[in-house]
């Protein structure tokens, strides 16, 4: 049985709803806070009548200035919901629109006296004129400088603190696996990190996550992806900003185009994407099937030439025990410091855990072969000196490219008496 109606509540809101609405003081008379937050969205603020408009998403199209606005508002007898007037696309260029949208607003606002023409004519024009400023010019001079050495250094890997890196391989390199390990380790060093991911599903990362991390799992802010990128970055760049996230996961490039990888406006398109959504990032890629698939990753060089840190991994054909695996770590660009040596990880799957060890590349037969002649020479020297003729046979080189090397890297190998070489100290690769 439906409780009796509160006959005093129900006239003393038809007596609100017929009084006339409170007078609002002239538009011109209020303080308006504008603000800018990047150049894709601004907010304007009257804090006497508790308004606020917001837009977002900006973006051009054939020329014109168009945006997802949103309108705030705490007006007595506004028609809001959870206190929001109005969400939806606004053409900032055209004066059509935003007479529609003053005239929508205040049929909402309930506000009779309030203009919401000026008002939204205010706030486009301010937005139209900040984007057609865009960013000032500064001088260079007066930027600060930046860290000595702006990368993030884990595990032997050197990434862009600030910047995309790309790790690209063939299927079956546990290319998924190590990323997640990696964002695991720099968790435990005090980053804050998101994996956006459009391959496998958040509990399939859980289990690899306990797997990899048994006596404790780093927080992952995880998120799935089911459109191209370009089209999920405003609601990943909402997370990075609110979450404080540092660096971010993406899973993986091919899944993530909006178009073929091997067209070069794809590239673009996807890398101005990441840029907008901010912060540093690792992205996984593919490889292509031509001689030189270890060089860049599958699709247009743009893939190569938009990461400033890329990095091969290959994994070593070692029978059918799947439960221990070898890689080798390639680094193949490096925009912002030298490229690092190659890096090797024996990987063990237990029945409860996951085990990441560094291991020696020129350990593995398969790997050794992505090596340099000179990497391959000082492995092969540590166990002792051979003439160049032994060292050409054992890492099956040409014996002129050997006495080429030894001549153009006198600091890392010594000629002996009788004509044997040797490293002039123990090294490492």
């Amino acid at each position: 049985m439906s409780p009796e109606p509160n006959i005093e509540r129900l006239l003393a809101d038809e007596h609100a709803r017929r009084q006339p609405p409170k007078r609002l003081p002239p538009l011109a008379a209020m303080k308006r806070d504008f603000q800018a937050f990047g150049d894709d969205r601004y907010r304007l603020t009257i804090p006497d009548i508790t308004i606020t408009l917001e837009i977002d998403r900006l973006r051009r199209e054939h020329h014109e200035l168009i945006g997802e606005l949103s309108v705030w508002c705490d007006l007595p007898g506004a028609r809001t919901v959870d206190g929001s007037l109005q969400i939806a696309n606004l053409n900032l260029s055209s004066a059509r629109a935003r007479q529609d949208w003053a005239k929508h607003l205040a049929t909402r606002a309930n506000a009779g006296d309030l203009d919401w023409t000026g008002l939204i004519e205010e706030f486009c024009q301010r937005v139209l004129q900040a984007d057609r400023a865009g960013q000032p010019a500064v001088d260079l001079r007066t930027l600060p400088e930046t860290e000595t050495d702006d990368q993030l250094r884990i595990e032997g890997f050197a990434f862009p603190r600030r910047h995309p890196t790309i790790i690209y391989g063939d299927g079956g390199a546990v290319k998924s696996y190590t990323a997640l390990w990696l964002a695991g380790k720099l968790v435990e060093r005090g980053l804050s990190v998101a994996l956006f991911d459009w391959e496998l599903a958040g509990d399939d990362h859980r289990g690899r996550l306990e797997r990899l991390f048994p006596d404790g799992m780093p927080r992952i802010l995880y998120c799935r992806c089911e459109r191209p990128l370009i089209h999920e970055a405003d609601r990943l760049r909402r997370i990075v900003r609110e979450s404080g996230i540092d660096y971010s996961i993406f899973d993986s490039v091919a899944f993530a185009c909006d178009g073929p990888p091997e067209a070069a406006e794809v590239a673009g398109r996807y890398f101005r994407a990441v840029r907008q959504i901010g912060g540093g990032s690792l992205h996984i890629a593919h490889v292509n099937r031509s001689e030189n698939a270890d060089e860049k990753p599958f699709g247009s060089t743009f893939w190569h030439n938009g990461s400033r840190a890329t990095w091969f991994v290959k994994r070593a054909d070692e029978g059918a025990d799947s439960d221990v695996i070898s890689l080798g770590f390639f680094n193949k660009k490096a925009n912002l410091g030298r490229l690092q040596r190659p890096i090797g990880f024996t990987v063990s799957f237990a029945d409860e855990r996951t085990t990441f060890r560094r291991a020696d590349v020129a350990d593995s037969p398969d790997l050794a072969r992505k090596l340099t002649i000179r990497e391959r020479m000082m492995h092969l020297l540590r166990r002792g000196a051979m003439t160049a003729e032994a060292i050409a046979e054992e890492i099956e080189a040409d014996p002129e490219t050997v006495r080429r090397t030894i001549r153009r890297h006198k600091t890392m190998f010594t000629v002996m008496e009788g004509g044997r070489v040797g490293l002039p100290q123990k090294g490492v690769l």
